[in-house]
C-alpha cells in the first residue's frame, strides 16, 4: 500500500469513526481528498519542470462531459450547496444532463451545473477525478471542446499521468475507508448523484447506514473522463 493511500484511508477512517453519519461521510471524503491535494502540492514543481500547468479559471473546456466520483463526494457537494442559490441553480440546470449519456452530452457541450463563467463554484469540495486532471496545453483542451479531437500537429495528449495516479491512491483510500465500514462504494456520476440526492433527503443518512445508492445515480453509460 502506497503512503498516499495509507494517508488517504487513514484520514476518512478517522472521519468515520465519528459514526455512520451523514456528516461524517462528508469528512471522509473532504479529508480524503485534501491527501491529494498535499500530495499534489508537494509534487507540483517537479510536474511543472515537464512543462506548466495550464489550467486555470476561465477556461472549463473540460467540464462538459460525465464525472465519476464515490457516493461519498456527491454527498459533500450536495451538503456544500445545501440552502445556497446553487441548489436551485442545479435542480435548473441538471435537467439537461440527467438521462443523457456521456457521448451525447459531450457533443451537445452540455456544462457542469456548477461551472459558472468558467470557474468551479464548488472548488473547494469539488471531487477527486476534478482535482486530478491537469492539461499543460489549453489549446489541446479547447479543439477537444469544439472539435472533439485533438489540433492538428500535437503529438501527445499534454496531460500529465503523475496527478492522476495520485488521485487515484487517495480514491483507493478513501474508498477501502468506507468499505470497511460498510458503506457502499459503487462509483456513481456526479449530476445524476446529486440530482438523487435532491429527491429523497434521507438519501445520505440512509447511505451512510449502509444503503446503496439508486441506479439512476449511475447514468445511462458508465461514467468516464477523458
Amino acid at each position: 500500500m502506497t503512503d498516499t493511500v495509507l494517508a488517504a484511508k487513514t484520514a476518512a477512517a478517522d472521519a468515520l469513526a465519528a459514526g455512520r453519519t451523514a456528516d461524517a461521510v462528508v469528512r471522509a471524503a473532504q479529508d480524503a481528498n485534501a491527501v491529494f491535494d498535499r500530495v499534489w502540492a508537494r509534487a507540483r514543481g517537479s510536474i511543472d519542470a515537464g512543462g506548466t500547468i495550464a489550467c486555470k479559471a476561465g477556461c472549463g473546456w473540460c467540464c462538459h462531459q460525465h464525472v465519476a466520483v464515490l457516493p461519498a463526494e456527491a454527498i459533500a457537494v450536495a451538503a456544500a450547496i445545501a440552502d445556497t442559490p446553487l441548489a436551485a441553480k442545479f435542480d435548473v440546470d441538471a435537467k439537461a444532463i440527467l438521462g443523457t449519456e456521456n457521448a451525447a452530452r459531450k457533443k451537445a457541450r452540455i456544462p457542469c451545473p456548477f461551472l459558472i463563467e468558467g470557474a468551479c463554484a464548488v472548488y473547494a469540495v469539488r471531487p477527486n477525478r476534478c482535482r486530478a486532471i491537469h492539461s499543460r496545453d489549453l489549446d489541446f483542451c479547447r479543439s477537444r471542446y469544439e472539435f472533439g479531437r485533438s489540433p492538428v500537429g500535437l503529438p501527445a495528449k499534454p496531460v500529465p499521468l503523475e496527478p492522476v495516479l495520485m488521485g487515484d491512491q487517495a480514491l483507493k483510500g478513501m474508498g477501502q475507508a468506507l468499505a470497511a465500514a460498510g458503506i457502499d462504494v459503487e462509483p456513481v456520476e456526479l449530476t445524476h448523484a446529486i440530482a438523487a440526492l435532491r429527491r429523497d433527503p434521507h438519501l445520505a443518512a440512509d447511505y451512510a447506514r449502509g444503503r446503496p445508492f439508486p441506479a439512476a445515480a449511475r447514468a445511462p453509460a458508465d461514467p468516464e473522463l477523458e
